[in-house]
């Protein structure tokens, strides 16, 4: 009793102590205040619930045009917090009933193998600084699995998380849509609040996929199932105006993925994709300015992608095994350009900050080779395979809502990862949080938690 007493006492000389220094900084620098006073709450909150932390994750990766301090955005922030609060969690309470290791021990070890991996690469990579920042952007996504696995452990903890995601596509849709329009193709290509227009089509991708699996969960909330419905149109316009060639083919890979992989709703996938084709060459034949029309029906090399694949394939040529070290790949393209073969575009890579490879698979196996490659696929697999098997679980008991949910963040993944092969965002915080939460979906799926009130007589 005494010992309550005493630490209900320092709890109130603590929330003292920091109001008064709040106040007194409002005094000096209020907006530095604010951004405190907001940082406060935010650890309380995610510290107090590991889902809302994750879902607060998912929305800020939308949101990369923010002011960052150095290198650190705010979605490197909450991930950051998001971990140190798993940490505290996992030290206080123990493994508790659900073991991330022990449930899901294959793709455990392939995450530390490719870990560890990329580790090893360091002791043959030139630039050991770029490597070691590499590893740092690894570690914090690769901890999303366990991480998601303990947060993520019933539907309502899923619908929060995926309803984050859905609303900042839906905000990065907006403000790519509201964009005014310029005679430049730099600037008539929308970027939204993502900053670049290939990463803003894959990330809207995503909200598309889950904002069509919201509007057809039977069991989510009319509001929830209402913002799905917007999200589909939006990230659809937003894709559009991005004018991004790998996003409109991840977009069109999605939906002709979705009339397999659908389930029950092949047929509303299959409307969705004609209603789709039908709007984008309406768009790009009649409604488009020039520059946007000429880049979407014209290859041109890629702007340049063409070149940076050229010379990543030479790095594999030279490395195939263990390739230049993790994070390297930028640093050490400048060595494989006088080699026989014309490179149109050097800039890209003769340059105070070069480019990234533009691939993702091809960016890491020109980093770590084919074994670093083929982990990196390992993983991907084994999560799309768990979202799979939710689904099949969630037919079985008659689930309506996790079916749409589970085959949706399967599709959201098929589409970022189609997107991946024009774009490098191995470090993306919403590629490895869709992986994190497949295995949290299944584990929803394999309890069987659902209301027997919405099920599907039809489902088999």
């Amino acid at each position: 009793m005494i010992a309550r007493a005493r630490g209900s006492l320092l709890l109130q000389a603590i929330v003292l102590a920091t109001a008064a220094m709040l106040g007194v900084l409002a005094a000096v620098q209020p907006l530095a205040a604010v951004a405190v006073a907001v940082t406060i709450v935010f650890v309380w909150v995610v510290f107090s619930d590991l889902a809302m932390g994750l879902a607060v994750l998912g929305f800020l990766s939308f949101l990369e045009i923010l002011p960052k301090s150095g290198s650190l955005s705010l979605a490197k922030g909450a991930g950051l917090v998001l971990a140190l609060a798993w940490v505290a969690r996992f030290s206080l309470s123990g493994r508790g009933k659900r073991d991330f290791f022990a449930d899901h021990s294959h793709l455990a070890w392939l995450t530390i193998a490719f870990l560890g991996w990329a580790v090893l690469t360091l002791s043959w990579s030139e630039q050991t600084g770029a490597g070691l920042t590499a590893l740092s952007r690894y570690v914090p996504n690769l901890l999303l699995l366990p991480i998601a696995y303990t947060a993520v452990r019933q539907r309502r903890d899923l619908k929060l998380v995926l309803a984050a995601i859905v609303l900042g596509a839906i905000i990065a849709a907006v403000f790519g849509i509201i964009q005014p329009p310029s005679s430049s193709i730099d600037s008539t290509r929308a970027t939204g609040t993502v900053g670049d227009p290939n990463e803003l089509a894959a990330a809207l991708l995503v909200g598309l996929a889950l904002g069509a699996g919201f509007a057809v969960a039977r069991g989510s909330s009319l509001a929830l199932r209402l913002v799905g419905l917007l999200a589909i149109p939006l990230c659809a316009a937003g894709i559009f105006l991005s004018v991004s060639r790998g996003g409109l083919i991840a977009l069109s890979a999605t939906l002709v993925a979705g009339t397999v992989a659908a389930g029950r709703w092949r047929v509303a996938v299959t409307a969705l994709l004609v209603a789709l084709a039908a709007g984008g060459v309406l768009y790009f034949t009649q409604l488009a300015p020039l520059p946007a029309r000429e880049r979407v029906l014209t290859s041109n090399g890629g702007a340049g992608r063409s070149e940076l694949w050229k010379v990543g394939l030479r790095i594999v040529r030279a490395h195939p095994v263990g390739g230049v070290g993790v994070g390297n790949s930028e640093h050490a393209a400048a060595n494989y350009v006088l080699q026989p073969g014309v490179i149109h575009r050097s800039s890209l890579i003769f340059t105070s900050e070069p480019f990234p490879v533009h691939n993702t698979y091809l960016q890491v196996l020109a980093e770590m080779g084919v074994p670093g490659l083929l982990l990196f696929i390992a993983v991907i697999v084994v999560c799309l395979g768990c979202a799979l098997r939710a689904a099949r679980l969630a037919v079985q008991h008659r689930d309506v809502t996790m079916e749409a949910l589970a085959r949706a963040v399967f599709l959201a993944l098929i589409g970022m990862l189609v997107a991946d092969f024009f774009i490098s965002v191995q470090y993306s915080k919403l590629l490895w949080t869709l992986l994190a939460l497949c295995p949290a979906i299944l584990a929803i799926a394999r309890r069987g938690d659902y209301v027997p009130g919405l099920t599907d007589k039809r489902a088999r």
